[in-house]
């Protein structure tokens, strides 16, 4: 009996400790550690800033072509004057302030565009934006140096090169 006794136990232990461990059957999957989701870096106020300065530009370029036409109209006008004394001669004072209100309107597109790169400049997470910005900003003084050497037109194109240069930055925000 005792020999049927430790048979029937070892055979109730066994039974005991299969039923206990787990099949691969009834195993639960594992979960695995999801990674946590990079936190989304905010740029709206920054993207507002630029929007602003394209909005200023996009203003400016509005009226300069008009005021640049005017320059150039009445500087051929000067000329037919001084080559026929019949020809009225236009005023040179309204055609010189003219065109110092066009650099003066320049250098305050460059400086308003050198204070946010200023700002932006020492920014880790604004590196590419600012160098983004800063070739806006260079197109720009280069606008500056061209209106001041009475080439309109190329101030005109180097203005437009800022405005594409400041849209690059505004995408580029978007990306990030």
């Amino acid at each position: 009996m005792k020999r049927y006794t430790i048979l029937t136990l070892t055979i109730l232990l066994a039974l005991v400790c299969a039923h206990q461990t787990p099949s691969n059957s009834q195993t639960r999957p594992k979960r695995r550690a999801t990674p946590t989701p990079a936190p989304v870096i905010d740029m709206r106020p920054e993207a507002t800033r630029v929007a602003d300065q394209i909005k200023n530009f996009s203003r400016f370029l509005y009226i300069y072509g008009k005021v640049q036409n005017s320059i150039e109209f009445a500087e051929e006008e000067a000329k037919r004057a001084q080559a026929n004394p019949k020809v009225a001669a236009p005023n040179p004072a309204l055609n010189k302030k003219n065109k110092d209100d066009i650099v003066a309107s320049i250098n305050g597109l460059r400086t308003g565009l050198a204070t946010l790169v200023n700002s932006w400049q020492g920014n880790p997470r604004l590196q590419i934006q600012y160098l983004k910005i800063s070739y806006a900003a260079e197109a720009t003084a280069s606008a500056e140096q061209l209106a001041t050497a009475g080439r309109y037109r190329d101030a005109g194109n180097a203005l437009i090169t800022a405005v594409e240069r400041l849209t690059d930055t505004l995408i580029s925000m978007r990306l990030q």
